[in-house]
């Protein structure tokens, strides 16, 4: 076999390797998203912990200050963590936000309005307590787009007094979220605080691939050489 056929071989064989898709891993929320992923208990500190394995990484949650608030129309950006917020009146028309105490909330509600969430690089999960600014509500999250009508999961916000928590993980990078109404009755949404976390992701299956063929290369690459040496006549020794 020549180094040609060798490398050749590297490249059919991660070529071979089918690339990851997006799986959720693990859901919990306070109230909503199916009874299997419900937990009334679930802080930052549990989900972090419960949740492969996030620990302290999750731990510290984030509020909002007016300082983040920017541009027109407004938007609000996390220095720390470089996730962005944008505010919809739909799903199309984007509006401004608000800082409230220390939360960002809406500045108006209505059927297919909410706030859009753009996470930062390799943000493998993502977690925040919602309310309302007023009233009640059952907003829902989608995944990677406004489409509320195909929504993935729905919480339950019996009232402005009462925060509920939402967390997810993805063993693929999460590139944003939108959460919001559906209806029109439903109070304007308010997240109250947020945490993102990006642990390394388990190697692909490709990644095997190309390290094993490559400790395969080198033995054989360096047998080569040594057969070479073997067979190649000694140089004349010149008196």
């Amino acid at each position: 076999m020549t180094t040609r056929d060798v490398l050749m071989s590297i490249v059919a064989l991660a070529g071979l390797a089918a690339p990851a898709h997006a799986t959720i891993t693990y859901v919990a929320c306070n109230s909503g998203c199916g009874a299997s992923n419900s937990n009334s208990g679930v802080t930052f500190s549990s989900f972090g912990t419960t949740a492969a394995g996030f620990g302290d990484t999750m731990s510290s949650p984030i509020t909002f200050v007016s300082g983040g608030l920017s541009g027109s129309p407004v938007i609000y950006l996390d220095a720390g963590t470089g996730t962005a917020f944008a505010g919809y009146s739909n799903a199309t028309t984007q509006n401004s936000l608000q800082v409230l105490g220390t939360s960002l909330a809406q500045t108006i509600n209505g059927p297919n309005s909410g706030i859009q969430i753009t996470l930062p690089a390799n943000t493998y999960a993502f977690a925040m307590f919602v309310s309302t600014v007023s009233g009640f509500g059952s907003p829902v999250v989608e995944l990677g787009d406004r489409n509320l009508s195909a929504s993935n999961y729905q919480l339950t916000v019996p009232n402005s007094s009462t925060s509920v928590f939402f967390g997810i993980v993805s063993d693929t990078p999460l590139s944003s979220l939108f959460i919001g109404n559906t209806g029109g009755s439903d109070g304007a949404v308010k997240i109250q605080s947020f945490e993102v976390g990006g642990p390394a992701p388990t190697p692909e299956v490709s990644t095997f691939l190309l390290i094993g063929t490559g400790l395969v290369v080198m033995r054989f690459l360096r047998r080569r050489q040594q057969r070479h040496r073997q067979t190649t006549p000694l140089d004349p020794v010149f008196s």
